[in-house]
């Protein structure tokens, strides 16, 4: 998706109507910019406290967590993009044999990205929440709340992206494909379940 074309040039205000009204952007770039937005609220609090208390460890996490927040706004684009060229595959011709092979293929290729990115998005998530666990004890005391709900909101934003996950699976033919998504889908669950117990457990 081109800088022009971005999610993130919309207003908010924009992107909240575009959600409501039309094909793209959907669940997806909905669930990984609600993750970006957990993840800010991390990221505030490791640098507002960081501002006070300057700390090596500390600096590491944030330059961690800012490299995971660029990840999650390109995913966030990639989502339209992968579902736009789903769209685009599924109106291809299909009167001719050829036209109808032509269409299957890119009907096939669009479902597997169309699974990928979601995908991908899901392990930024985790991998970010995991960070959030982490910076508590490296975040002031009166902070915390912003690093628990930037938590739960990336746990949210996982299992919400995993549902378009389960919306796109059956559209992939390869059942040895199909079913290592779907192995990798509920492991990703699973972790994010515990890392967010974990999190409450800490938070507590």
């Amino acid at each position: 998706m081109s800088r022009s074309t971005s999610i993130w040039n919309m207003t908010l205000g924009g992107f909240r109507d575009a959600i409501e009204s039309r094909s793209t952007p959907g669940c997806g770039a909905a669930a990984a910019s609600s993750a970006v937005m957990g993840l800010a609220l991390v990221l505030k609090g490791l640098r507002i406290t960081d501002d006070k208390h300057p700390d090596a460890a500390r600096g590491e996490l944030i330059a961690r967590g800012d490299a995971q927040l660029a990840e999650l706004v390109r995913y966030a684009d990639e989502d339209v993009d992968a579902f736009n060229a789903y769209l685009a595959a599924v109106k291809r011709p299909r009167d001719s044999d050829a036209e109808k092979r032509t269409r299957e293929r890119a009907i096939q290729a669009a479902a597997e990205r169309a699974n990928r990115v979601p995908l991908a998005t899901a392990r930024c998530c985790l991998e970010a929440l995991k960070l959030a666990g982490r910076a508590l004890e490296k975040t002031a005391g009166n902070l915390h709340s912003d690093t628990l709900a930037g938590g739960l909101m990336l746990h949210a934003a996982l299992s919400s992206v995993l549902t378009n996950v389960d919306a796109n699976l059956a559209s992939l033919h390869d059942d040895t494909e199909r079913e290592s998504m779907a192995a990798e889908r509920h492991a990703l669950q699973g972790r994010a379940d515990r890392q967010r117990e974990r999190l409450l457990a800490c938070a507590a």
